[in-house]
C-alpha cells in the first residue's frame, strides 16, 4: 500500500473543501466544490417537472383547502423554481378562481387541466382556456371493476374518443395510465398504441399504489426501467411519463430509476411529482428530491434552488400542514446539528456532515445546546449571536459550558435550551449579545 501517495491525495481532497464556510456563502465556490466532490453522471436526456401539488397534492385526506390566492402563489413559487408545468383541478368554484389568478399572473403557458375521459371535463377546460390537458384513466383489470359491464374495447374507445375531441379542438393532450404497474401489457401497449395515433403526445406510467420495482430487469407490469424501455421498442408515443406514489417509501428511487431507464432512449421525460409529497394516502414523490436528486447526482442546474425553503414554509401555512421536522432538505432540522461529534466535524469543514451548503435551498444552519451538546457546539451557537469569533481559552466560556452540562447532568432536564434562554446565561458570563 502506497501511504505516502494516498497522504497526498487525501490533502489535495481536503484542500478542495477549504471554499465552504460555515459563515458566508459563495455559490460560484460551491459549484467548483460540488463539481470535484460529487462528480456528476450526465443523462442524456432533459428532466421536465410536471408538478401535480395543486391537483393529487390538493387530494391528500384532511388536508386544508387553500384560498384561490393562495393556490395561485404556490403556483408562481413553483414557476420561479423553474418547474415548467403544472397540473391543477378544475371542479369547484374555487379551483377556477384560482385557475384565473394563475392566468392574469402570467402562468397560462404552463398550467394543465387534469380530465377525466369525458366531453364534459374537456369542455370545462376550453371554457378556461387551458391550452394542455391531462386525461386520466384506468388500465388495470382490477380498476375496470368500476365499469365491469363495459368490454375491454369500449374502454380503449372512451379514452381515444376523449383525445380526439381535445386535439380537435387545439389541446396537447397527455393520457395517464392509473394503475400501470399492475396492467396487463398487451392491453396496455394496445391502449398506448391507440391514444398515440388519436393524438397524444405523452403517456404517463402511474405507480398508482406504489408496487412498482426500480430493479433495471424486473418484469412488467411491475418493473418500471422494462415498462419505459418497452414503451419505447413496442409504441409510437413520442414521450413517456412518470408519476410514483410512496405507499412503499420507494417513490423517489421508481422516479429516479424511470429518470436513467430514459436516458438515451427519449430527448426528455416528463416527472409528474408533489412539492413535499403531499397527496393521497402515503403521498407522491417529492419535487424537491427530485430537483435535488437530478442536481447533485446529474449536473442539472436547470432550477432555482433559493425557493426550496420558503416555498415550504408558504405551504405549511397555506394549507395547515404540519411539515415534518426531518423532511430531507427543506425541514425545519435538516441542518441542525447537537451533537458534540458533529459540531467539531463541522468546524473541520461544514460537508463533513452537510451534503451540500444550507443556503443553497434557502435554508439555514442552526446550532442546538442540548443534552449531547460540548464545547465545541456551544462555542459555535456563542459565535453566531454574537458575530463575532470565540477561543477556545476564554474563560467566560469554560464557565457557560459548566453552566450548561449542570443543567442536563441531573437528567432532570430532558429538552434543549432555547435561544432566549441561551441568551440569557450568556449573557450572565458576560458574553454581550448582537
Amino acid at each position: 500500500m502506497d501511504f505516502e501517495q494516498m497522504e497526498k491525495a487525501r490533502r489535495e481532497y481536503v484542500e478542495k473543501l477549504k471554499g465552504i464556510s460555515l459563515t458566508d456563502f459563495d455559490v460560484e465556490k460551491w459549484e467548483r466544490i460540488r463539481e470535484s466532490i460529487y462528480p456528476p453522471r450526465r443523462l442524456n436526456l432533459d428532466v421536465i417537472i410536471d408538478d401535480t401539488t395543486l391537483r393529487d397534492g390538493l387530494q391528500m385526506a384532511g388536508l386544508v383547502s387553500p384560498l384561490p390566492a393562495d393556490a395561485a402563489r404556490i403556483a408562481e413559487f413553483l414557476r420561479d423554481i423553474g418547474v415548467e408545468r403544472l397540473e391543477v383541478l378544475t371542479y369547484t368554484k374555487s379551483d377556477k378562481e384560482a385557475i384565473r389568478i394563475m392566468q392574469d399572473k402570467g402562468l397560462g403557458d404552463i398550467i394543465a387541466a387534469w380530465c377525466r375521459a369525458s366531453k364534459e371535463d374537456i369542455d370545462a377546460a376550453l371554457q378556461l382556456d387551458f391550452k394542455q390537458i391531462g386525461i386520466s384513466h384506468p388500465v388495470s383489470y382490477i380498476h375496470f371493476e368500476k365499469w365491469s359491464d363495459v368490454p375491454l374495447q369500449g374502454l380503449v374507445k372512451r379514452v381515444a374518443d376523449a383525445v380526439v375531441y381535445a386535439k380537435d379542438h387545439g389541446m396537447d393532450v397527455f393520457v395517464h395510465g392509473e394503475d400501470s404497474t399492475r396492467a396487463d401489457w398487451n392491453f396496455e401497449r394496445y391502449l398506448i398504441n391507440t391514444v398515440a395515433e388519436a393524438g397524444a403526445s405523452v403517456y404517463r406510467i402511474c405507480d398508482t399504489i406504489g408496487c412498482g420495482s426500480a430493479h433495471p430487469d424486473d418484469p412488467l407490469p411491475i418493473g418500471i426501467p422494462m415498462k419505459v424501455r418497452k414503451i419505447k421498442e413496442e409504441t409510437k408515443i413520442p414521450y413517456v411519463e412518470i408519476h410514483t406514489h410512496d405507499d412503499l417509501g420507494t417513490s423517489l428511487e421508481n422516479t429516479m430509476a424511470a429518470i436513467r431507464a430514459a436516458s438515451g432512449l427519449y430527448d426528455k421525460i416528463y416527472v409528474s411529482s408533489t412539492f413535499l409529497g403531499i397527496g393521497e394516502r402515503s403521498g407522491n414523490v417529492e419535487t424537491e428530491k427530485v430537483i435535488m436528486n437530478c442536481y447533485l447526482h446529474h449536473g442539472m442546474k436547470k432550477w432555482d434552488l433559493r425557493y426550496l425553503r420558503e416555498l415550504t414554509i408558504f405551504m405549511a401555512s397555506a394549507l395547515k400542514y404540519n411539515v415534518p421536522l426531518n423532511k430531507s432538505i427543506v425541514g425545519d432540522l435538516a441542518f441542525a446539528h447537537e451533537s458534540g461529534v458533529h459540531i467539531h466535524g463541522l468546524m473541520s469543514s461544514p460537508l463533513t456532515y452537510e451534503l451540500f451548503p444550507p443556503e443553497l435551498v434557502g435554508q439555514k444552519r442552526t446550532i442546538v445546546i442540548g443534552k449531547r451538546s460540548g464545547k465545541h457546539g456551544i462555542r459555535l451557537k456563542l459565535e453566531q449571536l454574537t458575530g463575532q469569533k470565540i477561543s477556545e481559552d476564554d474563560p467566560r466560556l469554560n464557565k457557560l459550558v459548566e453552566i450548561i452540562k449542570d443543567r442536563f447532568v441531573s437528567g432532570l432536564r430532558r429538552y434543549p435550551i432555547k435561544d432566549t434562554e441561551f441568551r440569557n446565561l450568556a449573557q450572565k458570563v458576560g458574553f454581550e449579545m448582537k
